[in-house]
């Protein structure tokens, strides 16, 4: 008889439980519930500006005519993009040294 008087409340809180989870769902939404005959109550400044299907697929059709796309769609990271002259390791190495002795990176070893 114990075992009875434990189970029922937990049931019953899983079933009230259950039973607002949609509506805690629909929050997000443009359209929330509400206590009245029609049942639900319109906010559109809760719509979500999401980008448009046009948008979207010529984001994707640029994206495709990238050199890269063909090993990027299959998970590969995109390859950083060169801007300007490669900088020699004269150029690296003397750089590094500046920055060392204006103390804007350590310096030596640990």
């Amino acid at each position: 008889m114990l075992h009875r008087k434990l189970f029922m409340p937990l049931v019953a809180a899983a079933a009230f439980t259950a039973a607002l989870a949609p509506l805690a769902a629909s929050a997000a939404g443009e359209f929330h519930f509400a206590p009245t005959e029609a049942g639900v109550t319109r906010y559109p400044d809760h719509l979500r500006q999401e980008p448009s299907r046009d948008k979207v697929v010529a984001e994707l059709e640029t994206a495709q005519k990238q050199p890269a796309w063909n090993s990027v769609s299959r998970g590969a990271p995109w390859p950083a993009s060169r801007a300007g002259q490669p900088t020699t390791r004269e150029a690296v190495e003397a750089e590094a040294i500046k920055a060392m002795r204006a103390g804007t990176i350590p310096s030596g070893e640990r």
